[in-house]
């Protein structure tokens, strides 16, 4: 194994912000959990966010396990992005939109471009290094940076108040500053 082995510090990093993304994801879930428990669509955000979370992780375990030969790990990344795609789309299935704010903002956050972004690059950064091509493996930086990005966005989210919520907060604020002038 040539070009995984010069890989170790990217997958050591990209491991460790995964690990630590994945516990803040808990950690934003937890503090909202009867909100989400209750909204199927906030589930399913947070599965995706999860999975999003945990790609990286599974493809920087696959980079550093010792002593595969390249075509080995390249079919380990293209099982990682093969599976992750799998359950975003099972879970995709489980959304049901409905009409309340938590749903426009769902629809706002969750887009299929970056998770089939991710999903497609970790294949084929799988498949160049499978036949040979180790310059695949630098596909796995944007996938991992997508990957971050859209989960931080997803998990952001969790942390907001419902739009209604901050609406009544807006209003209760305008009618105080009304009643002092």
């Amino acid at each position: 194994m040539t070009a995984p082995a010069d890989w170790i510090g990217f997958a050591e990093m990209i491991g460790g912000a995964s690990g630590a993304l994945t516990g803040l994801l808990f950690v934003s879930v937890s503090l909202n959990a009867s909100r989400i428990a209750g909204h199927q669509g906030l589930r399913a955000s947070a599965g995706q966010t999860l999975v999003l979370f945990l790609t990286p992780l599974f493809g920087a375990a696959a980079l550093l396990a010792p002593g595969q030969s390249d075509p080995v790990v390249g079919g380990e990344l293209i099982a990682i992005g093969v599976i992750a795609s799998w359950t975003l789309l099972a879970n995709g299935r489980r959304k049901r939109w409905r009409a309340d704010d938590d749903a426009l903002v769902i629809a706002i956050f969750n887009h299929r471009f970056p998770n089939v972004l991710v999903m497609l690059l970790f294949v084929a950064s799988g498949i160049a290094l499978a036949c040979g091509a180790n310059g695949g493996l630098y596909l796995l930086l944007p996938a991992s940076l997508v990957a971050f990005a859209s989960g931080v966005l997803n998990a952001w989210y969790f942390l907001l108040p419902p739009l209604s919520t901050q609406r009544k907060i807006r209003e209760q604020v305008e009618a105080r500053d009304r009643s002092s002038e």
